[in-house]
Formats: structure tokens, C-alpha cells, sequence
């Protein structure tokens, strides 16, 4: 039977594990034979990403400096700067393109994956990413407030919405400055975009030469978890087989889960499969995406948030999860998989401002893992898992059997 608090210690063991080092190598090895320990089937799938963001974004701040300086003096120049870097830092979070990261080189990944294929219709994918994050001061204090902030506005702050916003700002002005409007507000305005880009540089910098952290909420927490919902679920559905993937370079902009879907998406059907997501659940209550995105979010599938939502008024009081919907502005797995067009939802599990704790930081250690959060996440996904088995398994099935019929006819 796994431990979960087991599991992360032995992950937490794999130190400086983040995207496309030798020690997440080591660490989806050694997954994979946890996988085949409970009787599965596993392979390491090799892939290659770009794990360098956060030297590629500090570039685009800098042309963004540039860009505003030149305004003064030749408004179109710093238009056409300040484009150039406001469209690399939007493609290159929206992960269509990498503008700016293909100047920084790829690094080897890969994913491990354990599939089913038996008799039933439907896929049910169950992810979470094995690899951690940089630190810096950006994902202290900072965060917190940005957090306290979001709240207050009643709209959450995503981590990379200044450094765009600053761009765009930048954008704007120098246009503005260049069909002639040099005007005092706009200068003001400028000013201030242009500070905002200066104070991203060197918190970017600190990020792309910080220590890999620990990682065992995120996501050491979620591999757990996933791990005794394979154990659990395995064969034991009636509609769906329960596939298991682990993911690497998810803190690169979750290049591990796209090169994954490149791979993989013309072998699975959205129509009969579902992809659910376990990232970061070692403390807080529980808490499932309906929203996701960096800047502009995408619409996680509605009948899973229905589910979900479900779940919650069951629990009315609120006594066994703690459960609440909420919009993620960042990038996770599940992001990727919605954007390929499957059905998708992410679990997590946050603090009263819906901020992971430690997040990105040296503290996330095991002895800050909250066995409570583990067993609240745990149940959250095993009454989800049931429910797709019961609601979504028998349209899936339905839908099988009509195409058997028109294809003997």
C-alpha cells in the first residue's frame, strides 16, 4: 500500500531535481519503478525542453527598458522594440512559440508514463510533475502580498502580469508618443511601466540563478497522491482505463506535457478521455481550477467543474475538503492538455489567500507537508475519479458502441 508521506521523502532525496537536470533524470527512473512496483506497466519517455524562462524573460524586460528610453527620442523605434519583446513574452507563455527561449538552447527531459489498454472505452489520464521550480525573492514575500493584493481587488494577480502589462504599457506609449501626444500623463505613465520593468530585471535574475528548492509540496505532494490513485483505481473502473503520467519540465513553462501531447495526442480521442491534474497539495484545503491561464485564462472543461462544484455542495459544511473553485493566472499541465482540445481539471490545495504555501521556496521540505492536505486531496480525487466513472463513463461508452454500429453498417 503506498505511503504518501513514504513517497515524498524518496523524491525529496533526488535533490536539484528541476527541468532537464541529471538529478530529474534519476528521479523519473526511479518513478518508474514505482509504477512497476504496484504492477504496472511504466516507460520513460525521453523529450527535450527549454527550461531557461526566467533568462528569457529578463531579455524581454530589458528590450522593454530599452525600448522606452528610445521613445523619447525616436517614438517608432521604441514602438517597434517594445513589440518585439511584448509578442515574444505573450508566445512565449501562450507555448505556441519560443521567441525569446529558443536563444537560450534545449536541455534533455522526459516523462514516465503507465497505461492501460483494456477492454473499456474511455482514458482517464491522472498527471502530476515530478520536477521543481528555482527559487528567488520574487516567490517570497513578494508573492504573499501579491496574493493579499489580488484579493483585495477581487481579482487574482498572475506571476508574469506585471512584466506584460509593463511591456504593453510601453507599447502604448511610445504609439502614442509617435502620433505625436508627448504629453505630460503619458510620460507619467511611461515612467512608471518603465520602473516596473527595471525592479523585474534583477528579481529575474535571481530566479535564473537560485537553487532548485526541495519541492515537496510542489510536487512531491501530487506524485504521491497520484501514485495511491493508480493504486487505488487501476483496473477497478468500469468505463475508463487509468492511465499514469508524471511529467518533467513542467517548471518550464510545462514544456514536458506539451512535447508529451505532440507525441501522443493523435492516439487518444477528447471525446473519451479526461485528464485530472495533481499539483501542489501539501497544504491547505482543497482547491480545483476553473479557470486557468497566465494572462488570458482558458475555461477548464465545464462538466468537470460541474463535478466537482458537486462534490462541494455534498460537503456542505465544509468538513471534509474545504473545497472551492478558483482562476489559476499561471501554467500547469492541465493548461496544456485544454489547450490540445482534451477535457481537463486541476486539484490543488491553497491557504486562505489561494496561495500555495512555500511555494518556490527552500522551506518546501517534508516536515512542512500536512498529512491532513494530503488525505483532503486524496479523497477530493477519488470522489472526482468516481463521479467521471459514473456521469461521463457511460456517454463515453454510448458513443463507442454507436460508431461499432455505423462502422458494420
Amino acid at each position: 500500500m503506498i505511503d504518501a508521506r513514504a513517497e515524498i521523502d524518496d523524491l525529496v532525496a533526488f535533490r536539484g531535481r528541476g527541468p532537464g537536470t541529471d538529478a530529474e533524470r534519476r528521479a523519473a527512473e526511479h518513478l518508474r519503478r514505482r509504477l512497476t512496483d504496484l504492477g504496472r506497466e511504466a516507460t520513460v519517455e525521453p523529450t527535450s525542453i527549454r527550461p531557461s524562462w526566467a533568462i528569457a524573460h529578463t531579455g524581454y524586460a530589458l528590450i522593454g527598458v530599452v525600448a522606452s528610453i528610445a521613445a523619447i527620442g525616436a517614438p517608432l523605434a521604441g514602438a517597434i522594440l517594445a513589440g518585439i519583446a511584448l509578442l515574444a513574452a505573450v508566445t512565449d507563455l501562450g507555448g505556441r512559440f519560443h521567441l525569446g527561449r529558443r536563444l537560450t538552447g534545449r536541455r534533455a527531459s522526459q516523462n514516465v508514463l503507465s497505461t492501460e489498454h483494456g477492454r473499456h472505452a474511455g482514458t482517464l489520464v491522472l498527471i502530476a510533475h515530478y520536477d521543481v521550480a528555482r527559487s528567488g525573492v520574487a516567490f517570497g514575500r513578494l508573492a504573499e502580498r501579491r496574493a493579499a493584493l489580488g484579493r483585495r481587488l477581487g481579482r487574482t494577480i498572475g506571476p508574469f502580469e506585471p512584466l506584460v502589462w509593463a511591456l504593453a504599457v510601453v507599447l502604448a506609449c511610445a504609439i502614442l508618443r509617435a502620433v505625436g501626444a508627448d504629453v505630460l500623463a503619458v510620460a507619467l505613465v511611461q515612467f512608471v511601466a518603465t520602473v516596473a520593468l527595471i525592479v523585474a530585471i534583477p528579481l529575474l535574475v535571481d530566479v535564473a540563478l537560485s537553487e532548485f528548492v526541495p519541492g515537496a509540496s510542489d510536487n512531491a505532494s501530487g506524485v504521491a497522491t497520484v501514485l495511491r490513485l493508480a493504486e487505488r483505481y487501476g483496473g477497478d473502473l468500469e468505463h475508463f482505463d487509468v492511465w499514469v503520467l508524471l511529467t518533467g519540465g513542467e517548471e518550464a513553462l510545462a514544456d514536458g506535457m506539451r512535447e508529451w501531447l505532440r507525441r501522443h495526442r493523435r492516439e487518444l480521442d477528447p471525446a473519451s478521455t479526461v485528464f485530472v491534474n495533481v499539483d501542489t497539495v501539501g497544504s491547505g484545503t482543497v482547491r480545483y481550477a476553473r479557470r486557468i491561464g497566465p494572462l488570458v485564462t482558458a475555461a477548464l472543461h465545464p462538466r468537470l467543474v460541474e463535478l466537482c462544484d458537486q462534490i462541494v455542495a455534498d460537503d456542505a459544511d465544509e468538513s471534509r475538503y474545504g473545497a472551492r473553485p478558483i482562476v489559476v493566472r499561471s501554467i500547469d499541465d492541465s493548461l496544456a492538455a485544454r489547450r490540445a482540445g482534451f477535457p481537463a481539471v486541476s486539484i490543488s490545495c491553497r491557504g486562505a489567500l489561494d496561495h500555495p504555501a512555500n511555494l518556490h521556496q527552500q522551506t518546501d521540505t517534508p516536515d512542512h507537508v500536512d498529512p491532513d492536505a494530503l488525505d483532503r486531496a486524496f479523497g477530493f480525487c477519488s470522489e472526482l475519479i468516481e463521479l467521471i466513472d459514473e456521469r461521463i463513463g457511460p456517454d463515453v461508452d454510448d458513443r463507442r458502441d454507436r460508431e461499432r454500429v455505423a462502422g458494420g453498417q
